[in-house]
């Protein structure tokens, strides 16, 4: 089954036709950075501002003010309203998906480095960065209703059944999985490599570090599989029953294929992705 992903970077967005990555069009876009995607929604990051463009052409249909160093977009299950996590402003911005108007904003922490939203787009978890805390928020007010410690800076975040996922960087420089269960257990799992990004595929609880993809049971208790990974995640996700991995180092995004167990470049001078 073909699934359009686009990929933003080197001025540029591309739309690449899957599992092939065929590319289908090419658009210049000065200082194209984070997206956002749901349906035929598409939202790139470029500075400081928000494009919003039609997603069947690529073509620009809006501008909106966004904030100081957009690390990561996203978009509520109903598509109204548009997130902006603004690293460099140590908060996240919330906007009228439509008209780009901006509804609320709140501190979520130092240099915030990524966010997640729960299935039914009740909740936001704002990954803190230099806080070392695991930031939730509600997602319509962004009123903040829990900040949980962890045991270092926070990379990657997660949630699925009002489960917490997080990654951090530990003492040794490699990651911890902490775990959140919805009555508040908490467990600690280690895992090699710098701290990545995270991805719930299957059931199951992916987590990407720096040289290594790991496959964890989704109560975050054990490794079920570990094997090697290209470069170091600034997102993974699965795409039509691929896993794809924008890399930070390279800037490149990679598909594993399953069948052989390796990872091919799909995308060169790529900061971010997202599936339509």
């Amino acid at each position: 089954m073909e699934r359009r992903i686009i990929v933003s970077g080197g001025d540029q967005i591309r739309e690449l036709i899957m599992p092939e990555a065929v590319q289908r069009r090419c658009v210049r876009l000065e200082g194209a950075l984070a997206l956002a995607a749901r349906d035929e929604s598409l939202f790139c990051a470029c500075g400081d501002v928000i494009w919003r463009l039609e997603a069947s052409r690529l073509v620009p249909a809006g501008l909106f003010a966004g904030g100081p160093g957009v690390c990561q977009l996203a978009l509520s299950p109903c598509g109204k309203r548009l997130y902006a996590l603004l690293e460099d402003a140590d908060s996240l911005l919330m906007l009228d998906a439509l008209s780009g108007a901006p509804l609320v904003v709140n501190r979520v922490g130092v240099c915030p480095r990524a966010m997640a939203m729960d299935e039914e787009g009740e909740i936001v978890a704002v990954a803190g960065g230099e806080c070392a805390q695991t930031v939730l928020l509600c997602a319509k007010t962004l009123d903040v209703l829990s900040q949980l410690p962890m045991p270092g800076m926070v990379y990657a975040v997660a949630l699925s059944g009002g489960t917490v996922y997080s990654l951090s960087l530990n003492d040794t420089l490699n990651t911890t999985l902490t775990t959140v269960s919805p009555g508040g257990v908490c467990r600690s799992l280690a895992l090699s490599g710098m701290p990545g990004a995270l991805c719930l595929s299957g059931g199951l609880l992916l987590a990407a570090t720096h040289g290594y993809l790991y496959t964890i049971a989704p109560d975050g208790s054990r490794v079920l599989c570990r094997r090697s990974a290209a470069g170091r995640a600034r997102r993974l996700f699965a795409c039509g029953g691929q896993l794809l991995v924008c890399d930070m180092l390279g800037e490149a995004v990679f598909a594993l294929d399953e069948g052989q167990g390796n990872w091919r470049m799909i995308g060169e001078s790529a900061v971010d992705a997202a599936i339509l």
